[in-house]
């Protein structure tokens, strides 16, 4: 379902002429359970800026009238918010992302996705069939790349663009088992492509992508990371902090590496070790503040056992903390788990596997003060591996598909939050995928919605959720 509604949109000075901006009104394709239309008895739209609660220009439209509304300024970051109604509850919900707005430019058509709050929504478009791999959310779009299919490793880098709503490929990377992705450098940034393997040797080279020029294989790196099972963390001013990993065949390393993009890309091993080598773990920045430490926790040791204790790495300082002063340890030691930072900055600890392979329900939670704490149980419905952990606009954490604990690939969804009365961890359910998926990738989209892909036996169409309006202005 695709319908349009009309946007005038006009300069404050009234002496100047109104500029018509059209915005495509996007829906759920052969999906009616997340369909808003025809049953909504209100529609309210907004304009204003983005991130911003005020509203420049409102108006309120009942069943059957044409969506007309006039009096919004110019701008360089406008937003449209479309809010549906049925009697005095709010059960649909969309925005567009945001828009540029002048009197010398064409005006823009943004896309706007509506459909019914805290629903996952069919979008009539079919990715490449992929198993792992991962989507990054990169400038409000989403790049998706790597991982594997019907035994083959999958080469080419798809793009959904929320502003178009179209999926197109945009290049091909060389195709490798076990990489990881990060952004990273600024104004824009690229995703970097590190480590890997490829017929069983590690991948000793990078790949930059960025959807607006090629895909740029590095060869000539000064400091090779041909590793599996490491970790790529992006620090906020655009450097990238390798951690860990393994080469194919060898034990867990201790190496971290900076990866910084300038004329070229500079690779260097920095001086701090781990004091407990491993691969399969998490690395996770604690902050957005620059200099913002990097916990490091789970994952195996060279004995194939999980590793209790975390460390912290400070990227201004380059080096690790003390171990002696900071080694906090795992309720339960894992790998293969998940890492979240919450809105408070502490870091949920979600899902992996113990020392016997058992998936691991118990959630935890670390703080630089208290360590790690229990958080809790995953429910039994909930996939415990292959899961995909993303965190929802307003600091709200969405948990969808996975294998569960009976190895079941499941369809199931569920929102962690912090309790605010007492800073406990809830989590509960939302609405269901459309098929079940695991090993699938999900990313945030410049309009808060969360898009999923891949994950499943065959080729299936996209999801797209809609989580409530909550920080999503």
């Amino acid at each position: 379902m695709v319908t349009r509604a009309v946007l005038v949109a006009s300069v404050l000075c009234a002496c100047s002429d109104e500029v018509v901006v059209s915005p495509v009104i996007e829906g759920p394709v052969d999906d009616n359970d997340a369909s808003a239309f025809p049953e909504l008895d209100e529609i309210i739209m907004t304009v204003a800026h983005e991130g911003n609660e005020r509203d420049l220009v409102s108006a309120s439209f009942s069943r059957g009238e044409q969506i007309a509304i006039t009096g919004a300024p110019f701008g360089d970051d406008l937003v449209i918010h479309m809010t549906g109604f049925r009697g005095a509850s709010n059960v649909a919900y969309g925005r567009t992302c945001a828009f540029h707005v002048d009197a010398k430019n064409a005006p823009p058509t943004p896309h706007l996705f509506f459909s019914r709050s805290v629903k996952f929504a069919n979008l009539g478009v079919t990715p490449i069939d992929r198993l792992r791999g991962g989507a990054v959310s990169y400038l409000g779009t989403a790049l998706i790349l790597g991982g594997d299919a019907h035994g083959l490793d999958v080469s080419t880098v798809q793009r959904y663009d929320p502003l178009s709503g179209a999926l197109v490929n945009v290049g091909e990377i060389d195709a490798r088992n076990g990489a990881v992705h990060a952004l990273v450098g600024a104004s824009p940034p690229r995703v970097v492509v590190i480590g890997g393997q490829v017929g069983g040797v590690g991948a000793a080279y990078l790949e930059l992508v960025d959807p607006t020029r090629r895909v740029e294989r590095v060869d000539d790196l000064q400091a090779p990371i041909p590793r599996i099972g490491l970790t790529a963390t992006s620090l906020t001013d655009g450097r990238v902090i390798v951690v860990g990993g393994n080469v194919p065949g060898g034990p867990p390393v201790g190496v971290i590496s900076e990866l910084a993009l300038g004329t070229g890309v500079d690779v260097r091993t920095l001086r701090a070790v781990l004091a407990h080598p491993r691969t399969g773990h998490t690395a996770t920045r604690l902050g957005d503040d620059l200099g913002a430490p990097v916990l490091v926790a789970g994952g195996l040791d060279a004995i194939g056992q999980p590793v209790s204790i975390a460390e912290l790495f400070k990227p201004l300082a380059e080096e690790l903390a003390d171990p002696l002063k900071f080694a906090p340890r795992m309720l339960i030691p894992r790998s293969r788990h998940q890492a979240v930072r919450m809105p408070d900055g502490s870091v949920l600890i979600v899902g992996g596997v113990d020392a016997g392979g058992t998936p691991i329900t118990t959630l935890e939670r670390f703080t630089l003060d208290a360590g790690f704490v229990s958080a809790g149980d995953m429910p039994e419905t909930a996939g415990i591996t292959d899961s995909t952990v993303t965190q929802l606009a307003d600091g709200r954490i969405l948990i969808t598909g996975g294998r569960t604990t009976t190895n079941t690939i499941t369809n199931t969804a569920f929102i962690v939050r912090l309790d605010p009365l007492d800073d406990s961890v809830d989590i509960v359910p939302t609405d269901r995928l459309a098929v079940p998926r695991a090993n699938h990738q999900a990313a945030r989209l410049c309009d808060g919605t969360i898009l999923i892909t891949g994950g499943t036996a065959g080729r299936a169409v996209a999801e797209r959720y809609n989580p409530s309006p909550a920080g999503r202005r």
